[in-house]
């Protein structure tokens, strides 16, 4: 059989360079806080464990105190996992279409995604799942300090390259994404290029009404809301094609537990025999209540600053009357200039202690645990994204006044004429909500993409001179350096360029598609939720989402380490906010059209009117959505329609097939009773009704297979899982350096650890005292 290489971009849609090394996984160990020797014993064990389960191991050093652990799987053992996979995709009527061959069976990866997600579970799963049962910092791993697939440069460069050049992102480059990255990742670009796709519509009817309309225009309103609701339900539609057509409908039936959950016992169910591992419940919900204190206390904590913050900058704009003119926009604007800055970093720790809860909540697969996470995400990004306006729209314009009267000292009073008789500007509120919106958008951009790349590039530049100098000043001091130090502390000239690429992928942040799809939920609750009262939103919005589409990818490509191709078949719970978002917009885009629209004073607002405008609207929302649910329903969709017709013929075939096999054995069954007496005929014609009996089972068997989709299978010969063939004979020399040295992983893997210990040790004997202090 002919090697499998993890990156054959013959099957790619993709044109892509071949790999010269065939590297399909990356491992850093991080020995810096403990001694040799248990350095050593780890390093042993983590190399025993991969080697068990027929990985390929190579060791490099890595930046400081830290090894490189290269990891290949060698394509017979790949492809064999491969045909397990779709095999188990079957079994849970995830694909239709029964994989041919048995459990020897040999195939061939369809994409890089399917290839490396087999190599995940091999690294990851535990022992009882079939894998080596290492996972980056827990458990015993916890000087792991990554785990990743490298990126494949040539592949990635001309995917950006392709879509710099294209205005609108395709179904061909839907599938170029998820080849490479997986159906999670590419759930995330198709969501956001037809969202930009759907947002061209309120652009066009944004700039109409903004030029010949009024502000907060019923109309309009009424636009954005039918609008929302058509958005929802389209996308919910269009997950089912995608999931379809990427075939992983259903894909969440295949759920292992998560290496972080843990039991308290072991349950037996009486009919399957199957081992539970059970985490009681009402522990779970006391665990998950603790989140409800937090939450409060963030949004109170989260609501007084804003409501600070923005008093702050309401006294400065309405009330300040100084001679400081020229400054008075500048100091209007510095509280949410200020607030703007510290609002990421807010988010982020207020983030980064939800992660933490949702870890000790406990859930047994990745899903619930993705749902606890995406609720806690939620509400965080909930307040401090809409809050302010909220407060601006509901409190401050509305009571703003008579606020400033309370919370102002009494000797200011009398001597700020104008409070007396202050009217706050509406006009504030469409303020706020561009300056929050656009302003956030494009902070957000440069926050994730830029500044990240910057430093990333930065900081493995600096890194690698380090490295480099410490190498070169430590081997000129030291005569007596074996050839040890010579072999592996110095890149040989052919694996410098890979090394160094990896070197800084190990050192990127990890890509969590999570957050992009979580900030797009919050563009859209800006424009469902406030997008009445500035009708350009919609166009600042598309026109942001053209260029963040490209800075995510290229985020993802050249910034982020390349993610586990995990399978998907939506966006997620995400959905579920837009829905919240978009009944929440019903009400609060009805409440300001009718609080805003015309130049009447607030003092005439009726309550009444304002509670009855606000049912009517969720009534509409409610039959509306019914609606367009309905409606699309009936219309259906193509790609279910032509996968049914498949199945259809599948089945019909499989039927006559079965038919002419019955048929032909219940005539060779007839033929064989009626036979007794002439034993040398009946042999003779029971070899002829066995021919043909063949020969109309193989024709109908190659009609079943004409249906199939599975590519050419190959058996895999006893033994065969620990012998290999290599795409390039760099691949060759590389993986089998060891054996030509004579020199097992682990030795070289215990005498690289050995070599950095001791240069680290020597550079800190020739530092001067200062410097020793600093370094310790």
């Amino acid at each position: 059989m002919p090697g499998l290489s993890l990156n054959d971009l013959s099957s790619l849609p993709i044109e892509t360079e071949e790999p010269e090394f065939e590297v399909d996984w990356v491992l850093v160990y991080d020995f810096s806080e403990i001694e040799s020797s248990e350095a050593i014993e780890e390093f042993t064990t983590l190399i025993k464990d991969l080697e068990t389960v027929g990985l390929q191991c190579q060791v490099r050093h890595g930046y400081g105190l830290s090894v490189l652990v290269l990891l290949r799987v060698p394509r017979n053992l790949l492809g064999n996992e491969v045909y397990r996979s779709r095999v188990k995709d079957w079994l849970f009527s995830i694909v239709h279409t029964r994989p041919i061959g048995d459990k020897s069976t040999v195939v061939k990866a369809k994409s890089s995604a399917e290839a490396l997600r087999t190599v995940y579970h091999l690294v990851t799963w535990t022992h009882e799942q079939g894998g080596a049962g290492v996972t980056a910092s827990f458990g015993q791993w916890t000087r792991i300090r990554s785990s990743f697939p490298p990126h494949e440069a040539g592949a990635t460069r001309k995917l950006l390259g392709r879509l710099a050049r294209k205005m609108v992102v395709d179904m061909d480059d839907l599938d170029r994404i998820n080849d490479l990255f997986g159906e999670k990742v590419a759930f995330y670009y198709a969501f956001i290029q037809c969202y930009s796709l759907f947002l061209i519509v309120p652009a066009a009817a944004g700039i109409l009404c903004w030029i010949f309309g009024e502000p907060y225009s019923f109309s309009f309103a009424t636009f954005l809301l039918a609008w929302g609701i058509f958005f929802t339900e389209y996308w919910k539609r269009q997950e089912i094609d995608l999931s379809v057509r990427w075939n992983v409908r259903g894909v969440a039936a295949l759920k292992v537990n998560r290496p972080q959950y843990t039991w308290e016992r072991q349950d037996v169910d009486p009919i399957t025999g199957q081992v539970r591992r059970v985490f009681p419940i009402y522990k779970r919900l006391a665990r998950q209540a603790l989140f409800f204190p937090f939450a409060m206390l963030a949004g109170l904590a989260l609501g007084a600053a804003l409501a600070a913050t923005f008093f702050l900058e309401a006294f400065i704009s309405d009330v300040y009357d100084g001679s400081t003119e020229d400054h008075h926009w500048t100091l209007s604007y510095l509280p949410t200039i200020t607030l703007s800055c510290c609002l990421p970093f807010i988010l982020s720790s207020l983030t980064s202690i939800a992660s933490r809860m949702s870890e000790y909540e406990n859930y047994r697969t990745n899903d619930d645990y993705d749902l606890a996470q995406t609720r806690k995400t939620f509400v965080l990004n909930f307040v401090v994204s809409f809050l302010p306006i909220f407060i601006t729209a509901y409190i401050y314009v509305p009571y703003g006044n008579r606020l400033l009267l309370y919370f102002t000292p009494s000797s200011w009073t009398a001597a700020i004429k104008v409070l007396q008789n202050l009217q706050i500007d509406p006009e504030r509120l469409q303020q706020e909500v561009i300056s929050l919106s656009m302003t956030g958008q494009v902070m957000s951009f440069g926050e994730e993409v830029v500044v990240p790349y910057l430093r990333g590039r930065a900081s493995a530049r600096w890194r690698e001179y380090k490295r480099e100098s410490q190498v070169s000043r430590s081997m000129h001091m030291r005569k007596d350096s074996d050839q040890t130090e010579r072999t592996f502390l110095r890149d040989s000239p052919h694996e410098s360029a890979m090394l160094s690429r990896i070197r800084w992928e190990a050192e990127a942040d990890v890509y969590d598609v999570h957050e992009d799809i979580m900030e797009m939920c919050v563009q859209f609750g800006y424009l469902v939720l406030f997008g009445v009262a500035w009708p350009l939103m919609p166009l600042g919005f598309l026109v942001n989402n053209w260029i963040e589409l490209r800075g995510d990818l290229f985020k993802l490509c050249e910034g982020s380490q390349r993610p586990a191709p995990i399978r998907a078949d939506s966006i997620g719970h995400s959905i579920a906010a837009l829905e919240l978002l978009t009944w929440l917009g019903s009400l609060s885009t009805a409440a300001l059209a009718y609080l805003y629209h015309g130049e009447q004073p607030m003092s005439q607002i009726r309550l009444s009117y304002l509670l009855l405008i606000v049912f009517i609207s969720e009534q509409a929302f409610l039959g509306f959505k019914l609606l367009v649910s309905y409606s699309l329903s009936i219309i259906g969709s193509q790609v279910v329609r032509e996968a049914e017709s498949k199945r259809f013929l599948m089945r019909k075939t499989y039927l006559e097939t079965f038919s002419e096999e019955a048929a032909s054995t219940s005539q060779e069954e007839l033929a064989r009773i009626r036979s007794t007496g002439q034993r040398s005929e009946d042999a003779s014609r029971t070899e002829k009704g066995a021919g043909s009996g063949k020969d109309s089972r193989a024709t109908t068997g190659t009609k079943a297979r004409n249906l199939r989709d599975g590519p050419d299978v190959q058996p895999m010969k006893e033994g065969s899982r620990e012998e290999d063939d290599y795409q390039t004979e760099t691949a060759q020399r590389f993986w089998e350096s060891k054996k030509e040295d004579q020199m097992s992983t682990v030795e070289a893997g215990a005498r690289l650890i050995v070599a950095l210990k001791e240069l680290h040790q020597h550079r800190i004997n020739h530092m001067p005292s200062n410097d020793v202090d600093k370094s310790k």
